[in-house]
């Protein structure tokens, strides 16, 4: 008994050991990246998990061992024995009335499907889907102030998104149109906000002298992406932005009341088909639809989905 309960110590340490190890190494790699990681996946995840799972099989085994050593020691020392579980009064003995080649396949069985269950749901919802995701950006602009507060069009910043497929990041120079003046010193003692000095540090803006320091060498702000469509899906913004009369906040959630932007919409494919299988279509102040307005409205149609002019087909989005 004594032998059973310094190798029940041991193993608890040695738990409390792995979890501090592991914690430390957590908080080793955050401050290596001078942020906390905002998504799980990596490139050595995938070794980590296996090597975690191989792992706890092994502890696992070694507990099974010893609880089965423990009850062994139990109905020694105990008249009569202990009281038996429902596995070993039920389950147990209807197994040992199978042969052990179908009982191994049973087994096997029902821990195979409801492994493929769980991995399926896991790569439906989690592979590849970003929902929440609002990683640590190199200026903390926010969007409350800017488009909420202070009614900032949207596209005064992301100028392309009713011209182009993608919605661009500002320029420093399109920020500069403000904070050239906007210095927010009345808050910081008369120093010049933290995060607009960034600013000023990337473009070699002296604001003392309110000008363009001479031959600075200036660098990027390395904004951070956080809505990641795979290669395989196109989507073009001015054709939602124009033509969908789409507004922002469909995509993007109520943009105008975060301070830190993230990840509203699951962007997977079938939030798309949903959404045109419900968006209508402007008919009747579309000349290009006049024709199908007119047929439409003898048929006695009032709703005319993106899906019905076929926003379903796959080559809309893939090809």
């Amino acid at each position: 008994m004594l032998k059973y309960l310094n190798s029940r110590r041991n193993t608890a340490a040695f738990i409390s050991v792995l979890a501090a190890s592991t914690a430390l190494v957590a908080q080793d790699s955050a401050a290596v990246s001078g942020e906390k990681p905002s998504l799980f996946y990596t490139d050595t995840t995938f070794v980590i998990v296996l090597l975690l799972c191989l792992l706890f099989m092994v502890i696992a085994y070694f507990l099974y061992r010893v609880k089965s050593h423990l009850d062994k020691i139990i109905d020694e020392n105990t008249e009569g024995g202990r009281e038996l579980t429902r596995y070993e009064r039920v389950i147990k003995p209807w197994l040992r009335t199978l042969n052990p080649t179908v009982a191994s396949l049973l087994i096997g069985t029902i821990f195979g499907l409801t492994a493929f269950v769980q991995a399926y749901k896991f790569g439906i919802t989690e592979v590849g889907v970003q929902k929440g995701y609002s990683p640590t950006q190199p200026i903390a602009f926010s969007h409350k102030i800017h488009a909420g507060k202070l009614q900032m069009d949207c596209k005064y910043c992301h100028s392309t998104s009713d011209k182009s497929k993608q919605a661009s990041i500002p320029s420093a120079n399109t920020c500069m149109n403000c904070h050239k003046y906007t210095t927010l010193r009345d808050r910081y003692n008369g120093q010049v906000s933290p995060e607009i000095s960034k600013i000023y540090k990337a473009i070699g803006w002296d604001p003392e002298s309110n000008s363009y320091i001479p031959n600075y060498k200036q660098k990027p702000i390395e904004w951070v992406r956080i809505h990641n469509l795979p290669d395989l899906a196109y989507f073009n913004h001015s054709q939602h932005v124009v033509a969908g009369k789409v507004e922002c906040q469909t995509c993007h959630g109520p943009i105008q009341e975060m301070d830190k932007v993230y990840q509203f919409s699951s962007l997977q494919m079938n939030w798309c088909i949903n959404c045109h299988k419900e968006k209508g279509i402007d008919l009747a102040n579309n000349k290009y639809y006049e024709d199908l307005h007119k047929r439409l409205k003898i048929e006695g149609k009032s709703v005319y989905t993106v899906a019905d002019n076929g926003g379903l087909e796959c080559g809309k989005c893939h090809y």
